[in-house]
């Protein structure tokens, strides 16, 4: 985008909003007895976001370069709306967005993208902290998904910029403290609508992925409003005790190559990376849908 509204402008205008409502959250938290908040818990979050910092830092020439290539040789089947401004930012914001909600979905269902998400579900705190624990990886993975857009014509700086304008949403969703937002709940992504992503609970599992608009949660059957009659337990499926910031890290990562080096079949192996989460060939693991299935045949028959 020309101008001074760049995706370092973007950054530089969402620093400042994201600490001082980790400020705020963290003033009410101790001042009227919330607990939202847990010393090691947070300093997990400070550290992992530096290493989302630093990932992107160190990737983002890359990526930008792949999109371009893209852009370059692509068909630009766009152009005729790039001289309409307002078209053009309304359409790349909805192509963005679902673009961002289909690689969440895969970061949930592909095994192997999961080891890379995971450590953004490991808190078992929800604060607007919990939103700088960000997938370390996810600044290289973003632009494998981003590559149709640059396809198809949008400008890849623009892309990063509204990648950029569209993290500082995802973290203002990240806490206890905001309850249901009215009218709003029917479009975008809230605080009640992100708590049932975050939620371990069998009901709350693999819903809700939207990052700006919820919109595509509803169109697509992924959608699941927060029960009042149930709260979220926060965390993943099996909370874990990690031994420091790397093993929050990769331990998904060794966990797969644990299970690659069982005695089984290539097909197996393949599944084990590429396979939903939770998926064990004896049946011992437990994936989304079979702990769903479970509960739904454990609750009580209403006739």
């Amino acid at each position: 985008m020309s101008g001074a509204f760049t995706d370092q402008f973007a950054m530089l205008f969402n620093t400042p909003i994201t600490l001082a409502l980790v400020i705020l959250e963290i003033f009410v938290s101790v001042r009227y007895h919330k607990d939202y908040y847990k010393v090691k818990d947070t300093k997990a979050n400070l550290v992992l976001g530096l290493g989302y910092v630093v990932v992107d830092t160190a990737s983002r020439a890359a990526g930008l370069v792949l999109l371009s290539v893209f852009y370059f040789f692509g068909p630009h089947v766009y152009n005729d709306f790039s001289g309409h401004l307002v078209l053009y930012w309304v359409t790349l914001v909805l192509a963005e967005d679902f673009s961002y909600w289909f690689m969440h979905l895969m970061d949930h269902k592909i095994r192997f993208l999961w080891a890379g998400h995971i450590h953004h579900h490991s808190s078992r705190e929800f604060n607007f902290s919990v939103g700088l624990r960000s997938a370390v990886f996810e600044p290289i993975e973003k632009f494998l998904f981003f590559i149709p857009m640059a396809f198809i014509g949008f400008r890849p700086l623009d892309i990063v910029l509204v990648y950029v304008f569209s993290q500082g949403w995802g973290t203002f969703v990240h806490t206890r403290m905001i309850k249901k937002l009215g009218p709003l709940e029917y479009v975008f992504t809230t605080p009640s609508h992100h708590r049932v992503h975050h939620g371990r609970n069998p009901k709350y599992l693999d819903k809700n992925y939207g990052m700006f608009l919820i919109i595509w949660d509803k169109i697509f059957g992924t959608f699941t409003p927060e029960d009042p009659n149930e709260p979220v337990e926060f965390g993943t499926v099996k909370n874990l005790d990690y031994k420091n910031y790397a093993d929050i890290v990769f331990n998904e990562y060794r966990q797969i190559i644990k299970d690659v080096k069982k005695p089984v079949s290539l097909k197996e192996k393949i599944r084990y990376i590429f396979g939903p989460p939770g998926y064990n060939h004896e049946g011992a693991g437990k994936t989304t849908r079979e702990l769903q299935v479970a509960e739904s045949l454990a609750e009580p028959s209403s006739y």
